[in-house]
């Protein structure tokens, strides 16, 4: 650190110089703040004064025109005369209430405006016609009270006065304008004269030795930390700062290397992120006479911890099926990944759907915290059947060509890695699946999420969305599905959800017989 000896000889000139500094603000402060206060008077008077006073003054002498023209009107406008009068009494007494905050002589015309017309609306009751209809004089001579002249003549007057109080203000706002554009050149000139001494001295006493120190800070700005600070340059507490701009350096360098290190780590994560999803979310092209799609939608990010698939089995049939790893976000999701690695490549090798379940099963040994649910299915087009294994997932949709919704039963508990899971812990089960039926598969995050008011978005709903289908293709459950989510206003950051739908393709042909057995 700079020993406090070093600075002695300086502490005069900067006290001096903030003294300066202290009393330049204070009266530039008064000075603006004097300044801004006439204008800012003059500039409220305007807006909130004379300009609504005029408005409502303007609004009047037009009511006051339509309720002469009703009485001319006869029994024609009663209409019109009732809605004019009410205007009429109505903008008289806002037009009071703006003037009770002006000079006298606006209150006395506005109190002699309000005099007229009460006279002359009193007046009217008992000769309407004559008091409502006689019009204004062009002759000079002073209207008779109780008169719609009368009260026209008030409001003219009322009205020349308004306007040539706005524009006294308005005078005296270009006038505070004027003595800002003045004040803002003298304090110009001033600070520009203060800059030019301050300059001198600074240059003088401070700014040559430290010329070599800027310099260096310079090149470690722009990230150059190679040359060192030479701790010898300047005097004084120059040579001090030097050997401190040294120190300075070195960690900076160090900072810069960490720096970069994590800068190209970032980069790495962002296509490894993407990719990751990508594998969770992808899809294989299903077999002959199949159309399957899906989604997968996460709670946090993109990673989430449902996995999804479609294997074309040797056979020619298709398996499709969806997981789902307790929890969410990049943890689960990288199980996700090795889980559905395990069972599609399982399927593919032709393992029953009985032995893909004990694949994942392995797969989480030593994940003693996590676990899976799991549905595989295989769609036969050749027999129109499909035969699934559902191990403690929610229970798959099959929606049939009627438009009658049921739900495919789970066959076996979820895989956990402490749980046992001796042959025969999952069976497998059949059922017809003809034209026009749709298969679809979701994730609890949907029949289990959440709304505003924390009810569940259910079965019940999610049975009703794709019963309602008017075109039973996979895509259009998909979408109808996450539709009625959005309309639901279901809580996405409680659990991911996903959603996978399958058929046969409308061009496949048809099987018969409906069977249902298990094996």
């Amino acid at each position: 650190m700079l020993s406090p000896r070093r600075l002695t000889g300086s502490t005069s000139l900067i006290v001096a110089v903030v003294a300066a500094a202290a009393l330049l603000a204070v009266g530039v402060a008064v000075v603006g703040m004097l300044l801004d206060a006439h204008h800012e008077r003059s500039a409220r008077r305007i807006e909130t004064r004379w300009r609504p006073a005029l408005s409502e003054l303007g609004a009047l002498r037009e009511a006051s025109g339509d309720l002469r023209a009703a009485a001319l009107a006869g029994a024609g406008g009663a209409t019109l005369h009732d809605t004019a009068r009410t205007a009429l009494t109505g903008r008289l007494d806002a037009l009071a209430l703006l003037a009770a905050d002006t000079d006298a002589e606006v209150h006395a015309r506005t109190t002699d405006l309000h005099r007229s017309v009460t006279h002359w609306l009193e007046s009217a009751l008992t000769d309407r016609v004559r008091r409502y209809a006689q019009p204004a004089t062009d002759d000079g001579t002073e209207p008779a009270e109780g008169t719609y002249a009368a009260v026209d003549a008030r409001a003219a007057a009322l009205t020349t006065l308004l306007e040539r109080r706005r524009g006294q203000d308005v005078q005296a706002t270009a006038w505070g304008m004027a003595g800002v554009r003045h004040y803002i050149l003298g304090l110009s000139a001033a600070l520009l004269v203060a800059a030019v001494a301050a300059a001198a001295v600074l240059q003088r006493r401070y700014l040559a030795p430290a010329g070599a120190l800027a310099r260096d800070l310079r090149s470690a700005a722009v990230g150059d930390l190679s040359a060192a600070t030479a701790p010898s340059r300047g005097r004084g507490w120059i040579a001090q700062l030097a050997r401190e701009m040294e120190e300075v350096r070195a960690k900076l360098a160090l900072s810069q290397r960490q720096s970069r290190r994590d800068r190209e780590a970032l980069v790495q994560i962002g296509p490894a992120v993407t990719g990751l999803r990508e594998i969770l979310a992808a899809l294989e092209e299903p077999g002959p006479g199949v159309e399957v799609a899906g989604d997968v939608r996460a709670a946090e990010g993109l990673i989430a911890g449902d996995y999804l698939g479609t294997v074309p089995l040797p056979d020619g049939t298709t398996a499709v099926f969806l997981g789902d790893v307790c929890g969410h976000g990049v943890a689960a999701g990288l199980l996700a990944v090795r889980l559905k690695s395990v069972v599609a490549v399982g399927l593919r090798l032709g393992v029953d759907l009985e032995s893909a379940l004990h694949a994942a099963h392995h797969a989480l040994a030593g994940e003693e915290e996590r676990f899976t649910t799991l549905v595989v299915a295989v769609l036969d087009a050749g027999r129109s059947t499909v035969t699934w294994v559902n191990a403690g997932h929610e229970e798959p949709f099959l929606r049939r060509a009627g438009g009658t919704v049921e739900r495919l039963a789970p066959t076996g508990p979820l895989v956990h890695p402490l749980l046992a899971a001796p042959r025969g812990t999952w069976r497998t089960r059949t059922t017809r699946l003809g034209p026009g039926d749709l298969l679809v598969l979701s994730t609890d995050g949907l029949t289990e999420g959440r709304g505003p008011d924390g009810s569940d978005f259910g079965g019940d709903r999610a049975t009703r969305a794709l019963g309602a289908l008017t075109d039973p293709e996979p895509r259009a459950a998909v979408a109808a599905l996450y539709s009625a989510a959005e309309r639901f206003a279901l809580d996405w950051t409680r659990d991911d959800v996903s959603v996978l739908a399958a058929a046969f393709a409308r061009r496949s042909p048809g099987a018969d017989g409906d069977t249902d057995r298990s094996r």
